[in-house]
């Protein structure tokens, strides 16, 4: 088991960025030249990945502690790093690209939360902290945490966004390529850190009922983003998170 979760914490290590390297010049000069709905729909993107990335960044040390071994506890501590950077990079966008009020990321995100649906808010700033809380009083609960982090979370929510968010970028009547480059970069890195959760998932040994709860939930949570996220942005993800429970266990196909 060791030598599965070392090629993570590698894999890792090789793929970092400085979020702070990326030039917005660009996007900001492009911005006031967006139409209004293009506005819209991008900062409500933006908004759901700081609302996001906020809370993961907080929450990811729960998961560390509940480690069985220092090699997943190692994949954990690399995940951190990511989701810091993650956040800090949404949050440059918002404040930097997007022109959002506030003198901090805490003011910042007050008023990014009136454009995201309560669905999404509800999954990353309860469902998630209350796993978190959960996790902290019984480590025995990492499985059904990573369940919900890596494979719903990660795994069906914040990729149909990705996914929806490139999309987006590659329609507008102006470019914004250092958002477009800094989204590349966070994909890149969710897809490690989904990969990682599968593979707990998997050595989990599930029972069906459980692999039947983990389906129903990522199939209930692609409709969080509401009309930002387009219907096939959203199947295309519950489509891939279908194939990682085959993955767990084929049994239940």
């Amino acid at each position: 088991m060791i030598s599965t979760y070392d090629h993570f914490v590698i894999l890792a290590e090789s793929l970092q960025w400085d979020e702070t390297t990326l030039d917005f010049r660009p996007d900001q000069r492009a911005w006031p030249a967006l139409a209004a709905t293009e506005k819209t729909r991008v900062l409500g993107l933006i908004a759901g990945f700081c609302i996001a990335e906020s809370a993961v960044s907080v929450h990811i040390d729960a998961f560390e502690a509940a480690a069985a071994n220092d090699w997943v506890a190692a994949c954990f501590r690399a995940q951190a790093r990511d989701e810091h950077r993650h956040a800090r990079f949404f949050d440059r966008v918002a404040a930097e690209v997007a022109g959002v009020p506030g003198g901090d990321v805490a003011a910042r995100l007050d008023v990014l939360r009136t454009v995201v649906s309560p669905e999404l808010a509800e999954l990353f700033e309860e469902r998630l902290p209350a796993a978190a809380q959960r996790l902290a009083e019984d480590h025995g609960e990492l499985t059904t945490a990573v369940g919900l982090y890596h494979m719903v979370l990660e795994g069906v929510v914040l990729l149909a966004g990705q996914n929806a968010m490139l999309d987006t970028l590659g329609q507008l009547s102006a470019a914004l390529p250092g958002v477009r480059r800094g989204v590349e970069l966070v994909l890149r890195d969710e897809r490690w850190h989904m990969g990682f959760g599968t593979r707990m998932v998997q050595h989990a040994n599930l029972s069906r009922d459980e692999v039947a709860a983990l389906l129903a939930l990522g199939e209930a949570a692609a409709g969080a983003w509401g009309d930002l996220v387009p219907p096939q942005a959203a199947e295309r993800a519950v489509h891939i998170h279908q194939r990682r429970l085959r993955a767990v266990d084929m049994r239940f196909w």
